[in-house]
């Protein structure tokens, strides 16, 4: 029987958040849903690349990777506090987002950003290919 292979909690609550914020930018008008809700959308997306290239990549390119996810994810967080101010989201919508994906998905990053920065988990995978 095939193992299932289990997805990063990180990626699994950024898929969530696309899920939600397309539901919600669906409600935009039609001015802002081409212009900022696309951006949120894109930006989300962009994320959610990230984790998977930070995930792959190797310990020295992690740090980087990890660094530009936490950019990322601080722009999309502007477009969603600017949602919120315009009016396209309401405040209880916005609170939601905030509890449910923007906090955990924060202190992951910053979680990764920390463990990334240990010299202990840059452990060499030896390879047998030559042996």
């Amino acid at each position: 029987m095939k193992e299932e292979k289990k997805e990063a909690p990180i990626y699994l609550k950024f898929y969530l958040l696309i899920k939600e914020l397309d539901k919600m930018v669906e409600n935009f008008p039609k001015h802002q849903k081409y212009t900022l809700g696309n951006q949120t959308l894109e930006m989300a997306w962009d994320c959610i690349d990230l984790v998977i290239e930070a995930n792959n990549a190797s310990f020295y390119q992690k740090k980087h990777k990890i660094s530009e996810l936490s950019d990322c994810f601080d722009k999309l967080k502007i477009r969603l506090r600017m949602s919120q101010e315009l009016g396209l989201i309401s405040t209880g919508q916005f609170a939601h987002i905030q509890s449910e994906y923007m906090s955990e998905i924060g202190e992951m990053i910053g979680g990764w950003w920390k463990w990334s920065l240990d010299p202990k988990n840059n452990k060499k995978i030896i390879s047998y290919e030559y042996i």
